[in-house]
């Protein structure tokens, strides 16, 4: 008898916590297996001449990372046939790491194959707005196969901010503007520049002329803010080296009489690839590239309003054009 009344114990015990059991696993939430996310995906205009974004709904499945998910619909491509990717579509996301409002993304070596130095640049600065779109997200660094993104000075890029919608302007002035670029219209011109770039040894400049549109009505400021933004795109001859950080941005341009002072960002400080032979590259391209003018005879270049000083040269007084630093 007590054995059955035992065993009859046992048994309404055994049932209650099944119940139980059965009871809790009701009550907890069930996991969505995807969500969906309405995300900007940044590409390139067809003349490769800044960034422009494409609205898209991204599925992301249950488990899946966030950002690995928007990363691969952005190396699918643009929709619109006149945007550019600029990044290989073999390229693989190993994977992503959040450092409080860090991010750091993996990817296979395919990234890194990039057509010219606008190419580079645009299709670096898609991916990493792509990220930055994201409140959480202020930074973001790149690994090419576990090792940090390299620049063309061979150093590693680092932690990398929102790019500029249009490289060599503020992120702010471009904050808004997320449309393809407006085609020259009847009010602008067309206008052979002359820009320098450092030679292999980064021992002299070298001319590289390009035509850009200019608006009709634009001031002498205006037109040299235009020159010197072109010349941070860097050189379209492949044997040539660019002289100014690509992160950097030009914050003003005056003119008083003959002398053109430019004011440049942090960036110009912050992310120089530095050594005494870069930075007197650096001083030459822009003053060659300015003196070209006519009306402008010395250049004075500031960082944040104080004299250019990174490493090795502290300019503290306009310079005029060395035909010695000159490659013919």
């Amino acid at each position: 008898m007590v054995k059955r009344l035992s065993l009859l114990m046992a048994s309404v015990l055994l049932a209650t916590m099944l119940a139980g059991c059965a009871q809790e696993q009701e009550n907890v939430p069930q996991r969505p297996e995807q969500t969906v996310e309405t995300v900007k995906l940044y590409f390139a205009d067809e003349d490769n001449e800044r960034l422009v974004t494409e609205e898209r709904q991204i599925t992301i499945k249950a488990g899946e990372d966030k950002y690995t998910a928007v990363l691969k619909a952005l190396l699918k491509g643009p929709k619109d046939d006149d945007y550019r990717v600029n990044i290989s579509p073999n390229t693989k996301v190993y994977g992503t790491i959040k450092q409080d409002d860090k991010l750091i993304v993996d990817v296979s070596d395919d990234f890194a194959r990039f057509d010219g130095t606008m190419a580079e640049i645009l299709g670096i600065g898609a991916f990493v707005n792509t990220l930055t779109q994201f409140d959480e997200i202020d930074e973001v660094k790149i690994l090419v196969e576990g090792e940090e993104l390299k620049g063309p000075s061979g150093l590693p890029r680092g932690w990398m901010k929102t790019f500029p919608m249009q490289p060599g302007t503020s992120t702010e002035e471009n904050r808004s503007s997320a449309s393809a670029p407006a085609k020259p219209g009847p009010s602008e011109v067309k206008r052979n520049i002359t820009l320098y770039f450092a030679n292999q040894d980064a021992t002299k400049v070298v001319p590289e002329t390009r035509t850009i549109s200019v608006p009709s009505n634009i001031s002498v400021a205006g037109y040299l803010k235009m020159i010197v933004n072109e010349l941070i795109k860097g050189p379209r001859n492949s044997e040539l080296r660019r002289t100014i950080p690509t992160e950097a941005a030009v914050r003003s341009v005056t003119v008083k009489g003959d002398t053109a002072f430019i004011d440049f960002s942090s960036e110009m400080h912050s992310k120089h690839a530095g050594g005494a032979a870069g930075e007197a590259m650096t001083i030459h391209s822009i003053v060659a590239t300015l003196t070209e003018l006519d009306n402008i005879d010395q250049v004075q270049i500031t960082v944040e309003g104080k004299p250019l000083s990174i490493e090795h040269v502290v300019m503290d007084k306009p310079w005029s054009r060395d035909p010695d630093m000159i490659q013919q």
